[in-house]
């Protein structure tokens, strides 16, 4: 399995000015409470982990035990059925899969309905796959009725072709549905997920890394590397 993107990993640049002007704009928003009937898990059911993975720059992914997520949803996870864990992300055709230039980003940020999701197979534990001290990562449990939330978020993300097949651009690349903006990123697509999931948590307030893992933060167990 190819490694995440190194496209991802080397990406340092700040959002531009105009993605924080919103964020600043949306500050005023209050944040959302829980979904009771789906978070928190009750006392009598076993928890399902997911996991949000900053890499160290701007891209934030989900990360799931593949035999936690429910039968018949996101079907797209059995092509990665030799691996324990899957780690999916969601973006900017251009932005996520080529160089970060200004031209691309001014037109990721503008909107562009040409989006991608990216997903990935490991089999070492979570500590161990994301032991490099760039990563933040926060665990959060969800009911058995918030994974399947948020795996059936994930999995309404896929493009389909006219046979309802994903559409598979190769090296764990997938065409996705929906339109990249300012307001719309990969941080808010994770929000939403969670939001879906039952979580406290306002997708408005969640355009870049910074806010998302914030917001995140309050509900979460932090078991990022020690820096």
């Amino acid at each position: 399995m190819k490694d995440w993107p190194e496209v991802v990993r080397k990406r340092a640049r700040p959002i531009p000015q105009i993605a924080c002007a919103a964020a600043t704009l949306l500050c005023a928003v209050a944040c959302a409470g829980p979904t009771k009937s789906l978070y928190p898990p009750r006392a009598d059911e076993t928890a399902r982990a997911v996991y949000v993975i900053n890499h160290g720059a701007l891209h934030t992914g989900l990360a799931v035990k593949r035999s936690e997520i429910p039968r018949g949803i996101w079907p797209a996870n059995r092509d990665y059925s030799g691996f324990k864990y899957l780690e999916v992300g969601w973006g900017d055709d251009d932005g996520y899969r080529k160089p970060l230039t200004s031209g691309i980003a001014m037109k990721a940020l503008m909107g562009d309905p040409q989006t991608v999701l990216f997903a990935e197979g490991f089999g070492q534990t979570i500590r161990r796959k994301y032991r490099d001290r760039k990563f933040t990562v926060l665990a959060i449990d969800l009911s058995d009725a918030g994974m399947t939330q948020l795996c059936d978020h994930i999995q309404q993300t896929y493009a389909l072709d006219k046979n309802a097949q994903t559409i598979r651009l190769g090296d764990g690349w997938y065409r996705a549905r929906g339109t990249y903006s300012a307001f719309n990123t990969c941080n808010t697509w994770i929000a939403r997920g969670l939001r879906k999931a039952g979580c406290p948590i306002d997708d408005a307030l969640c355009l870049t890394a910074g806010q998302l893992l914030g917001r995140v933060r309050p509900f979460a167990r932090d078991i990022s590397p020690k820096r």
